[in-house]
């Protein structure tokens, strides 16, 4: 590469400032009100390009000059650019997590505070984000640093590239071992972003290697530009003016459509993500425009270049905004808050731009000596990680102190334990106690330990479990989703009661019935084929005398759930084989999870309710399906979690629910005599048909 003319210019880029404008706002604006733009997440795709093309470049220009990368020097930078302001949004949201937010909430974040610090955010989110027990949970103020995870990754690696391309290949050979090694980077990414687009693994959007093609990306336009002989001018100088404005309004235009078209349910980052890369690689193609159709006034406008240059710290600041925003209202910001949040991130990214990002880049101190500065940067970030531990170590003592009072409640439970005081009132606590059984930061693990007898919602097939008296004469069946699932120690106390044997057929987002949701289409869940295999097997079977099913009733199906329902219930009740649907269980009201909400509450736990015409899935099909195939016997279980107003958090000092919607163990294993008395004599009145 050395004595060969990059043509990289050290001038600063507006039109790329704008594009740093326009992408943050894409993205703060979808934090606010997803519904204006449901595919601004696109933001993130727009500075992953951005920050491949100028980082390239920087690298590119030394690696001729010089015919080596300064490692140290390079890194140096990136410590000065990028670590004080994230640093202080990690301090700062440690500090107001342990002053305003729920204790149930501070290991989460805790965890993530270090994640942030260390730069790989990314990696945890994307462990968690496949956990079905954990797709539910409460966003942390800190779950954006995914994205500078992916970023501070790429900076660590891709030097590594071109000073291995410096070394190890003479001069004239570098400029085509650059373009091997990006574009090798480009397309096995790309192909595995594709791919777990395609298989909807939920961890694709988060990590590392599903993005490295979009930094690539941006790799390869500087590669381009400096072979380009008119880069002096710009890539596409070559054609008339009038075409390369076009060529950036069509560029706008596909990032706009992306913005407003995609949503949730766009596999992402796999080849949707095209649009956004390709739209953002041509405007910073087409570089400075002007005359008809430009947009230069625009771009070169005070506003638009005042946000290109406080992108980053609006970036860090406008999602704590948000999250604590939430928590002390319980709801998300409707349109005038949003406004509110939106000035005051901008504030905020104004302060941290003029007292933080830039004083300590210029800080003479720290510019005197690469390796000083990287010290430096090592220091805070171990400062910073450990403050992480904080939020942990005050959960885990706070915890330990409220178990002593767990095993003694229940050890020695009092008279109406959990579900039989909604016989008496249902007040929240007993004898003064105001523990609350499972203690609340413990909460989420409060479900039935069955281990794989509940498949996930990806798996092809649902497993087949067995409990109870191997020899029994009587065999109950318990299928079909997470809300089939939490009633299995009940139906296991019945079992276990009368000394009958019970089989599961169990996997989670997916309700026993032949219609299809509407997730499967995407391929985020596969449940028509295991559900049809259950159902062949329960048939195939001699001893199954009765099937206990339930099921999420907020789901949304391609067509009617109730006729769904009824076909696999007569196919049963032909065989006959006794079905009993249990309507589905209410389910708490709000943003925030009953034990979040009763961690701030713990005094006045009635804030925690759900108005019970509120807690009522209107779209219940059970009942419905019941009309069309009468011969079941459908169950509701409504009286045993609501009083004839309200639907409690806590009943009789046990948490009723263990995340947004599914109901703990241990109130289901108090509400057990109630369900085997109600269900013994139906299913003997079956047994004697």
């Amino acid at each position: 590469m050395q004595g060969q003319q990059t043509g990289i210019r050290r001038g600063f880029r507006p039109e790329i400032q704008a594009l740093r404008a326009l992408a943050v706002l894409l993205v703060v604006i979808y934090h606010l009100e997803p519904r204006i733009v449901p595919g601004g997440y696109i933001g993130v795709d727009i500075f992953l390009v951005i920050s491949g093309f100028l980082i390239t470049s920087h690298l590119l220009k030394e690696a001729e000059s010089t015919g080596r990368i300064n490692l140290l020097s390079f890194y140096a930078g990136r410590v000065r650019r990028i670590l004080p302001a994230a640093l202080l949004v990690i301090l700062v949201v440690v500090l107001l997590t342990l002053l305003i937010t729920p204790s149930t909430q501070w290991h989460s974040v805790g965890v993530q505070a270090v994640a942030s610090a260390l730069s790989v955010q990314n990696w945890v989110l994307a462990a968690s984000s496949v956990d079905y027990l954990s797709a539910d949970e409460a966003p942390s103020a800190l779950q954006h640093f995914w994205s500078l995870g992916v970023e501070e990754q790429f900076y660590f690696v891709w030097p590594l590239i071109v000073l291995a391309v410096c070394w190890l290949l003479p001069a004239r050979a570098r400029t085509a071992g650059l373009w091997t090694g990006f574009s090798l980077v480009f397309v096995l990414s790309l192909g595995f972003s594709a791919y777990l687009g395609f298989t909807a693994d939920a961890s694709g959007y988060f990590v590392t290697t599903t993005r490295a093609w979009e930094l690539a990306a941006g790799g390869l336009l500087a590669l381009l530009a400096a072979r380009s002989t008119s880069a002096t001018r710009g890539l596409l100088y070559g054609l008339p003016q009038w075409s390369r404005n076009l060529l950036v309004l069509f560029a706008l235009a596909a990032i706009a459509g992306a913005a407003f078209s995609y949503d949730g349910h766009t596999a992402f980052p796999g080849l949707a993500a095209l649009v956004p890369v390709l739209a953002t690689m041509l405007i910073i193609a087409a570089e400075r425009t002007e005359g008809v159709f430009s947009l230069r006034r625009v771009i070169d406008s005070a506003p638009v270049q005042w946000v290109g240059a406080v992108s980053y710290s609006l970036y860090l600041w406008h999602w704590p905004l948000i999250v604590f925003a939430a928590q002390l209202t319980g709801e998300d910001p409707g349109p005038l808050e949003s406004i509110g949040l939106l000035a005051l991130s901008l504030m905020l990214a104004q302060l941290s731009y003029r007292l933080v990002e830039n004083p300590v880049r210029r800080w003479s101190g720290l510019s005197r000596g690469a390796g000083r500065t990287v010290l430096a940067g090592v220091a805070a970030v171990a400062v910073v990680a450990g403050v992480g531990f904080a939020p942990q170590y005050a959960q885990q003592r706070l915890v330990a102190e409220q178990r002593q009072q767990v095993r003694q409640l229940e050890q020695a439970p009092p008279q109406g334990f959990g579900a039989p005081s909604l016989q008496t009132g249902a007040p929240a606590f007993l004898e003064g106690n105001t523990q609350i059984v499972p203690a609340l930061s413990e909460a989420a693990e409060d479900l039935p330990q069955i281990g794989d007898c509940v498949q996930k919602p990806q798996a092809t097939e649902t497993k087949e479990c067995e409990f109870g008296n191997p020899k029994a004469k009587t065999t109950i069946a318990l299928v079909g989703d997470s809300h089939a699932t939490h009633w299995y120690q009940a139906v296991l106390d019945l079992v276990q009661r009368n000394d009958w044997k019970l089989v599961t057929y169990l996997k989670n987002s997916c309700p026993f019935t032949a219609a299809t949701r509407e997730a499967e289409q995407t391929g985020s869940i596969s449940c028509r084929a295991a559900n049809q295999a259950s159902l062949e097997r329960i048939l195939g079977r001699s001893d199954i005398d009765v099937v206990i099913t339930a099921y999420w009733a907020a789901a949304s199906y391609t067509s009617d759930p109730a006729a769904g329902f009824a076909e696999y219930w007569g196919e049963l009740e032909d065989a006959g084989i006794d079905v009993i649907p249990l309507v589905d269980t209410p389910r708490p009201e709000g943003k925030q999870f009953a034990r979040d909400c009763l961690a701030g509450h713990l005094q006045h736990p009635q804030e925690c309710a759900t108005e019970r015409k509120h807690a009522l899935e209107p779209a219940d099909a059970t009942k419905r399906a019941a009309e069309l195939e009468p011969r079941v016997q459908v169950q509701d279980f409504t009286d045993e979690f609501c009083t004839e107003n309200t639907c409690p958090a806590v009943v009789g000092n046990v948490l009723v629910y263990r995340d947004k919607h599914h109901i703990s163990d241990t109130y289901m294993r108090t509400l057990a005599p109630e369900f085997a008395k109600r269900l013994e004599p139906v299913i003997s009145g079956d047994l004697r048909r």
